[in-house]
C-alpha cells in the first residue's frame, strides 16, 4: 500500500492593495494562469486525490479552488484548515499524521518557508525555494500516515524547474 502527499504554494499573489492585511491578498492574473497550467500539467499524476487541506488565507484558498476545478475535483472535499497559515514543517506532518487512513492522497496548500522546509523533510535532492504554483508530490511506501517519515519516500515528482 501506499500514500502520497501532495504540496502545493500558492500561486502568485497580489502586493497591490497596501492596505489589505496578508491573510486577504488576491491572486494576481499571472498566478492564476500559473496555477491553472499547474493543474493541467499534473492532471494525469494526481488522479485519486482524496483531499484538499489548504490554509485559510484568500490566496491559498483561491489557489485549491482553482486546482480542483482544473483537475475535475469536487469542492466538497478541499478542507480550510487555519492552522495551516502560521504551521511549521513540524506541525504540517504532525496534522498529516493525523489524518484517517482511508485517505490515500492528500494535498497542502501553503505558503513559504514552510512548504520549502516541508519538501526538504522528505527529498533527498533538497531545494532551495519551492516557487508559486510549484507541486511536489512525494510517495511513500506505508499503510498509515503515522508511519510517515523520510526513510518511507518511494519516489518523488514535481511540477517546477529544481
Amino acid at each position: 500500500m501506499a500514500k502520497t502527499l501532495l504540496i502545493l504554494r500558492h500561486a502568485k499573489s497580489s502586493w497591490a492593495e497596501a492596505d489589505k492585511a496578508d491573510k486577504d491578498r488576491a491572486l494576481k492574473a499571472k498566478g492564476i494562469s500559473d496555477i491553472v497550467n499547474t493543474a493541467r500539467a499534473i492532471a494525469p499524476m494526481v488522479q485519486g486525490l482524496d483531499l484538499i487541506i489548504t490554509s485559510s488565507a484568500n490566496r491559498a484558498v483561491h489557489t485549491a479552488i482553482l486546482f480542483a476545478e482544473t483537475i475535475g475535483f469536487p469542492h466538497n472535499k478541499i478542507r480550510i484548515e487555519p492552522m495551516v497559515y502560521h504551521a511549521d514543517e513540524r506541525e504540517l506532518v504532525e496534522m498529516i499524521k493525523s489524518l484517517p487512513d482511508e485517505y490515500k492522497s492528500v494535498m497542502v496548500v501553503g505558503h513559504n518557508p514552510t512548504l520549502t522546509y516541508l519538501v526538504n523533510t522528505f527529498v533527498a535532492n533538497r531545494i532551495h525555494e519551492l516557487p508559486t504554483s510549484g507541486l511536489v508530490g512525494v510517495k511513500f511506501d506505508i499503510n498509515s500516515w503515522i508511519e510517515l517519515t523520510a526513510e518511507k519516500v518511494c519516489s518523488v515528482f514535481q511540477s517546477f524547474d529544481w
